[in-house]
């Protein structure tokens, strides 16, 4: 299979699992008698959880004949660790499940996206193209789960994760042809450490932490908080999907609209986008400022990931793909959403959706972090 087909497709079913994941497991989780702080605890040490696989597993990948056989071993693991809340829904088990389902699916992430960042310099991958198959199937995911569990009941995450995931092990069992190849075979990738001490990685990590971190609310509460608003399930699905909607036009004019700007123009649209969106989060939920928020998604999230993909893919050089990848999705996407979602957790029973101000004051530094642009190393042609 061509690797822009192979890698669509799997974007495809892995962004399906996460669209039901993302926005609903907290309501699974209310559904299996956790309350509101315990959640938040929940998913903020899922996330720290997620920060540590992360780490541990792209640690392990030095070069690009690891990334396949690593995307089979994480898909086999995550359906068994996510098929084993069936049995096991005490406050202990949860506790215990969340920790192994986030060490081990969430690293699915940085291994596509590193197989990505490859297969740019490779074969020319048109990124967006590829990734906004997975957009479109997190829409899927967010309008089909919210239809069936108004209709059939939370329990329907569960069934439909589980269902994902099995299609997913399946598709990562496909061959690719020509499989991500190093571009200079028999030189080892730069460790995590090496990589954090290059110029401008520090400052990278940063500011896309607080730009990423910033979503914690969103991602944990939104759907909590609309429900007690009177939003039904279905339209809280039709808002996150309207979310992903924008980011898919995003991804596809990336190459034909955006391919002339490098990371720090889109990263300030995104720091721009983000806190627009937070603001008018936090001072209103009516339907049309919702309408509008989640427009600005297309910005606070898919300009800030793109800014973090012209970085790594663009500015930095070969060796650094591997490790600036593994510390894009443990710290920004890892470690900050889950002190966030901590946060958001604690301050929720008592502010309400003005917790989204706290999101929105989050951001503000990333006006003075980009005040000058990122250092690079880019070596290859």
């Amino acid at each position: 299979m061509a690797p822009a087909l192979w890698l669509s497709l799997f974007f495809a079913v892995y962004y399906f699992g996460y669209g039901i994941f993302l926005p609903f497991w907290a309501l699974w989780l209310s559904h299996a008698g956790a309350e509101a702080g315990f959640i938040g605890l929940l998913l903020g040490l899922g996330m720290a959880a997620r920060c540590v696989g992360n780490l541990a597993v792209m640690s392990r990948i030095r070069a690009a004949a690891h990334l396949l056989p690593a995307t089979r071993w994480l898909g086999l693991c995550s359906l068994l660790a996510f098929a084993a809340f069936y049995g096991w829904q005490s406050s202990l088990g949860l506790l215990l499940l969340m920790l192994l389902a986030n060490l081990i699916y969430p690293s699915l992430i940085p291994v596509s996206e590193a197989m990505a960042s490859r297969l740019i310099v490779q074969v020319r991958l048109d990124y967006g193209k590829a990734r906004l198959w997975g957009s479109a199937a997190f829409i899927a995911a967010n309008l089909a789960v919210g239809a069936l569990t108004d209709r059939l009941g939370p329990e329907w995450v569960l069934h439909t994760m589980v269902a994902a995931l099995a299609l997913m092990l399946l598709l990562s069992l496909l061959p690719m042809h020509p499989a991500p190849a190093d571009i200079h075979p028999g030189r080892q990738g730069d460790s995590i450490m090496q990589v954090l001490r290059r110029p401008g990685v520090g400052r990278f990590l940063l500011i896309t932490s607080l730009l990423q971190g910033s979503h914690a609310f969103y991602y944990g509460f939104s759907a909590l908080y609309w429900q007690q608003q009177g939003y039904p399930t279905s339209v809280i699905g039709y808002l996150w999907g309207l979310a992903v909607l924008a980011e898919i036009l995003v991804f596809a004019a990336d190459r034909r609209w955006l391919g002339r700007f490098g990371a720090r123009p889109l990263l300030l649209a995104g720091f721009a986008c983000a806190l627009v969106r937070w603001g008018i989060l936090g001072a209103s939920t009516a339907p049309g400022w919702l309408i509008l928020a989640q427009i600005l998604h297309a910005g606070s999230f898919c300009l800030s990931h793109l800014g973090a993909v012209r970085y790594i893919s663009r500015e930095l050089d070969g060796e650094a793909v591997f490790g600036a990848q593994a510390l894009y999705a443990a710290i920004p996407t890892g470690l900050a959403l889950a002190l966030l979602l901590v946060v958001s957790g604690q301050f929720y029973p008592g502010l309400g959706g003005h917790t989204f101000w706290l999101m929105a004051l989050a951001v503000v530094p990333v006006a003075w972090l980009l005040r000058r642009p990122l250092p690079g190393s880019r070596r290859e042609a």
